[in-house]
């Protein structure tokens, strides 16, 4: 984990208030995790806090190591960053968290994002394919409120991943909950392994849906941070462990088994 200063590459509006960022990044980033984040902070404007972004994808151009980050704006720093133009610099400070644990030979997995929630997934996906994984044998879920909250589907699907896309109002994919065609899929298919992040009853569905199911399932929790490093306790959650009754976000997650927190 370390403090640098990145210059901006790119910084596209991929759909009405969502953006798409490419930030040239120290070398470490190659070997950063699928579930971790960064947290950033614009050099001019915004607030004097950082805030934490999931690492969306890392790919090399021209000899440059590239940390790609979605997101959506939503407060006075992601307004600045929404105005920021190439050569600009943000101070990151990366990789932090831990990571999704990836799945072994052979075995399927559901990846569900919602809106936002989808960034973490890329990068898994992506390093699953590395791995030797089958994208056929996997399913890509995104959900969102409308047909402008879907993103990065056309990302998974040129990995070759099968996606299922759900909106509250049905203008986009199938109206409804994420959690309905994840539901029907079950019947047909034993996932080893489950990955959700995305709004909170989004995660309470999911957390709900695999109980009683022999999948891990991993969700990656979204919440307020000041600092990324636990000395805040702005990002504590509950777990079950009566033993440490409470966790932090930032160095014990983001990425948490749904049996150990309370969603």
């Amino acid at each position: 984990m370390k403090l640098s200063d990145c210059t901006l590459l790119w910084n596209r509006e991929v759909s009405p208030g969502y953006y798409h960022m490419g930030l040239e990044a120290p070398e470490r980033y190659n070997d950063a995790m699928p579930g971790q984040f960064v947290m950033l902070k614009a050099e001019r404007g915004g607030t004097l806090l950082r805030r934490p972004f999931s690492i969306h994808d890392v790919t090399q151009r021209d000899g440059k190591t590239i940390v790609v980050l979605l997101y959506k704006v939503v407060g006075a720093n992601t307004r600045v960053y929404g105005g920021m133009k190439e050569g600009e610099v943000l101070s990151m400070l990366g990789p932090l968290g831990n990571r999704f644990t990836e799945p072994e030979a052979g075995e399927s997995t559901f990846l569900a994002g919602g809106g936002i929630g989808i960034a973490p997934m890329l990068l898994l996906a992506r390093r699953m394919v590395a791995g030797g994984a089958k994208p056929a044998d996997h399913t890509v879920f995104i959900g969102g409120r409308t047909q402008d909250d879907v993103l990065a589907e056309g990302a998974f699907r040129a990995l070759g991943f099968p996606v299922v896309v759900t909106t509250d109002d049905g203008s986009a994919g199938e109206k409804g909950r994420i959690t309905e065609p994840m539901a029907r899929l079950l019947e047909e298919k034993s996932p080893s392994k489950v990955y959700a992040c995305g709004p909170h009853p989004m995660l309470v569905g999911v957390a709900r849906l695999m109980e009683g199911h022999s999948a891990l399932c991993e969700l990656s929790l979204e919440t307020i941070m000041a600092c990324g490093m636990g000395a805040c306790m702005g990002c504590v959650v509950e777990s079950s462990d009566t033993d440490q009754p409470y966790r932090h976000v930032c160095i014990d997650g983001p990425v948490f088994d749904a049996r150990t927190i309370t969603v």
